[in-house]
């Protein structure tokens, strides 16, 4: 599938019409459809042999928590070539997501939740903030211009306002991603897909985590009594990608659905645990398309990570209090900056257009990363090195 993706990007390179972007946008979502697909049907097998492994060498030894608690597949999952044929083209969530298991697929037709769920009011609910998403987008876009970037005039502003200028581009384009997105939610909304009681606590793209079998045996008359969620197709928490703290949590609020993908296609089962957030990021890097900025952008977040996650050990993790909020503030506004630095590139998606803008600012954000992560490493050196001394002289204060 990632071949073929190849393959109809660059058809236009030997005299193929180059594709719509809408057309880009189908064949992404139908990529993340047939290779999740695979991994499912995979998963089960493998999951329920193993199950019943466990269940007769240990069968004594579960607990009742055992039973209710679901693992990532509780069932077999051995859908007929008709069934994945219109899972793959279904439309709902085709043009631009959200993404959505097989399973979720098969319980829209075969379970009464989408019956009894009040679409319309879900529907509404969801819509309601898109023309506030839609007027930003349209005020940060025409005040701040993408192209603006790329000119004369833009070098010769002072660096500062250079520097703080991918702040309002990135602004504009989470503008526009939260419309898309929200909108991609409605029609799952409005046709009941991925709705699920809330007793099964459901995740984006997985569904229910508890209780998936008692779900399925749930009669009429007890679907029209239950309370709902679209929490499985809910693609972005718009108010977890403005305030978290650490990129690393950005990260798992953004594109939830995707997100999800990438986690259980790839970096749950790539086989080196220290490469599994390359790996993860590669992936997805592919998967949004060959151009340098999608590059630049998505694979500079494991180097990030690294010098973040330094940080937020030695001080934002064990804060309280104010100390904490100070902290907290400090790191939300670094991330935040890393992340436009970032969008710039891939806003700009090609190598020179990208280089223009680095180095009108003097590519700096990589040196202000290189000096964060040696002094970071420092500073751990120096911690681990006093903790011996310090846990030593509390012993003695004890004894004494």
């Amino acid at each position: 599938m990632f071949g073929y993706l190849f393959v109809f990007r660059i058809g236009e390179k030997f005299g193929l019409p180059p594709p719509s972007g809408q057309t880009n946008l189908i064949e992404m979502i139908i990529v993340l459809r047939v290779v999740g697909v695979a991994f499912e049907i995979n998963g089960s097998w493998l999951a329920i042999s193993n199950a019943k492994k466990k269940e007769t060498e240990a069968s004594e030894t579960k607990t009742n928590s055992d039973m209710e608690r679901d693992d990532e597949f509780v069932e077999l999952i051995n859908p007929e070539f008709i069934d994945l044929f219109h899972y793959t083209f279904n439309y709902i969530g085709l043009l631009t997501g959200p993404y959505y298991r097989y399973r979720t697929f098969d319980d829209y037709f075969y379970l009464p939740f989408n019956k009894h769920v009040d679409c319309f009011g879900f529907t509404i609910n969801t819509l309601k903030i898109v023309p506030l998403y839609i007027s930003l987008y349209l005020a940060f876009s025409n005040i701040w211009p993408l192209e603006y970037i790329l000119t004369e005039e833009h070098n010769n502003r002072h660096f500062l306002y250079r520097m703080m200028y991918p702040w309002v581009l990135f602004a504009a384009f989470r503008q526009r991603i939260y419309a898309g997105m929200t909108l991609a939610e409605s029609v799952c909304t409005s046709a009941g897909l991925g709705a699920y009681p809330v007793q099964g606590k459901n995740r984006t793209g997985h569904g229910p985590t508890v209780g998936y079998l008692k779900l399925k045996k749930m009669s009429d008359d007890e679907a029209k009594m239950t309370e709902y969620d679209f929490k499985t197709v809910e693609s972005m928490d718009v108010w977890g990608c403005e305030t978290v703290v650490t990129l690393r949590d950005s990260m798992k609020v953004w594109n939830k659905a995707v997100q999800y993908w990438v986690a259980m296609v790839v970096y749950k089962r790539f086989p080196v645990k220290s490469l599994k957030v390359h790996a993860a990021l590669f992936v997805s890097v592919i998967w949004h398309g060959f151009h340098a900025g999608y590059f630049f952008c998505i694979y500079f977040c494991p180097f990030y990570l690294m010098a973040e996650d330094i940080y937020y050990k030695l001080y934002y993790k064990e804060a309280t209090g104010l100390k904490k909020k100070i902290i907290g503030f400090i790191m939300w506004f670094l991330r935040s900056h890393s992340e436009s630095y970032q969008a710039a590139a891939f806003l700009l998606l090609t190598f020179d257009r990208i280089w223009i803008y680095y180095s009108s600012v003097y590519h700096y954000w990589y040196g202000v990363w290189l000096a964060f992560l040696v002094t970071g490493l420092i500073l751990s050196k120096v911690r681990a090195m006093l903790r011996p001394k310090t846990q030593k002289a509390i012993r003695t204060e004890v004894k004494e």
